[in-house]
């Protein structure tokens, strides 16, 4: 299977990215890329790489940089975008809530309960038709995270995509 026209992606606003992420040092870049899986189901993903573009790991900190050097590296045009990296030392949980964005821009029924639980942070994924919430908290011991069709929540272990596009429908509270 071929890969099909790459996705257009939300350019990121760092001016609109919360202190309480862009001040820790778990950042990473990334670039769109087409995988195929087992069953032969292709699909857009975003991987994250390191400054000088090797692949980054969310368990590595060694791969991980500042935000301004993040920023400056996918000002350059090598990246299709930024990264925060999720650690239970840094007491961020992140959200991200998958495909539920229509095309006009209104949020789905379901997901507007979940934003406004959480009344934290809350952005426009890259692709335009998701969420990413961030929020402060911490999981139970030995827990990392949990995925629930296209919901997910994780405390450390992966990274979420970060665009600083705010989302309107919902609070727009700081962590």
């Amino acid at each position: 299977m071929s890969a099909p026209t790459r996705p257009k992606y939300l350019q990121v606003h760092p001016e609109n990215i919360p202190d309480q992420l862009t001040t820790l040092p778990q950042w990473v870049c990334w670039r769109a890329a087409w995988r195929v899986d087992k069953q032969g189901e292709g699909k857009w993903t975003k991987v994250p790489y390191q400054l000088d573009g090797r692949p980054a790991k969310s368990t590595d900190p060694a791969t991980w940089a500042e935000f301004g050097e993040c920023l400056l590296a996918y000002q350059s045009g090598r990246f299709d975008g930024l990264g925060f990296v999720l650690t239970r030392d840094a007491g961020i949980i992140g959200v991200d809530l998958d495909h539920c964005i229509d095309e006009t821009g209104a949020l789905e029924p379901k997901a507007q309960p979940i934003v406004d639980q959480f009344n934290s942070y809350t952005e426009v994924s890259p692709s335009g038709d998701g969420l990413h919430i961030f929020v402060f908290g911490t999981f139970p011991e030995g827990m990392t995270g949990r995925k629930k069709g296209p919901i997910e929540v994780y405390a450390e272990g992966r990274y979420l995509t970060v665009t600083g596009h705010v989302f309107e429908g919902g609070a727009v509270c700081h962590p």
